[in-house]
């Protein structure tokens, strides 16, 4: 038996998505392998339990998946790929830099790496959390208001499930600002948990695990 499982928070919302509106799903990938310590490992792929696990989402999802997107990093083009399996769908794997390589809240790939190399990862993530801007990184609140911009407009306003599939960098910062909570090290995204977009009309309300805020700015 695998020690891999759909989050229920997605399962959740999977369950209760009305289908005559958008629900976008900024997703972390399936299960992959160990990173190299080190190294950003962009390289490192999906475990077998990974591709699995995105099967099983995908027949959750079924037809009515409408868009999905994913970060070039392959893990997350195996995540789509293995989604697109499951749901038993024709739908186009649309590679979008804005979800990862280098994604939207970096801005200088060098430089970034080497805040990374600094802080180590989770004190990247305080920061990116906290709306510190660090060398290399964009500023992650209006960063943030790109990306759902991005989601919302890559989305169109059609009705049914739009899956951008990501990193958990991404998923985090993205959540922390929306919900205006100040997430730690245990708020991670598990494999396969979504920052999720209810859009109705000119409203976003976005939820992440219990929690739900209706997205506002300034």
């Amino acid at each position: 038996m695998s020690e891999f499982l759909i989050p229920p928070a997605t399962l959740r919302v999977l369950e209760l998505a009305p289908p005559e509106r958008a629900t976008l799903l900024l997703l972390r990938h399936s299960a992959r392998g160990p990173l190299p310590v080190g190294e950003p490992g962009n390289d490192v792929l999906l475990l077998p339990e990974g591709k699995a696990l995105g099967r099983e989402l995908g027949g959750v999802v079924g037809s009515r998946l409408r868009t999905l997107h994913a970060s070039p990093v392959r893990r997350c083009v195996e995540t789509a790929e293995a989604i697109i399996e499951g749901a038993g769908v024709d739908v186009e794997i649309a590679e979008d830099r804005a979800l990862g390589h280098p994604g939207v809240y970096v801005e200088d790939g060098d430089a970034a790496w080497s805040a990374w190399q600094a802080l180590g990862h989770e004190g990247v993530m305080k920061h990116l959390v906290a709306g510190d801007r660090l060398d290399g990184l964009a500023d992650p609140i209006p960063a943030t208001r790109r990306l759902l911009d991005h989601m919302h407009a890559r989305a169109g306003g059609a009705a049914g499930v739009h899956i951008f599939v990501t990193h958990d960098s991404l998923v985090t910062v993205a959540a922390a600002h929306c919900l205006r909570r100040a997430l730690g090290r245990a708020d991670w995204p598990l494999y396969l948990e979504a920052l999720v977009l209810a859009v109705d009309g000119d409203r976003i309300t976005a939820s992440y695990r219990d929690w739900s805020e209706e997205v506002r700015w300034g």
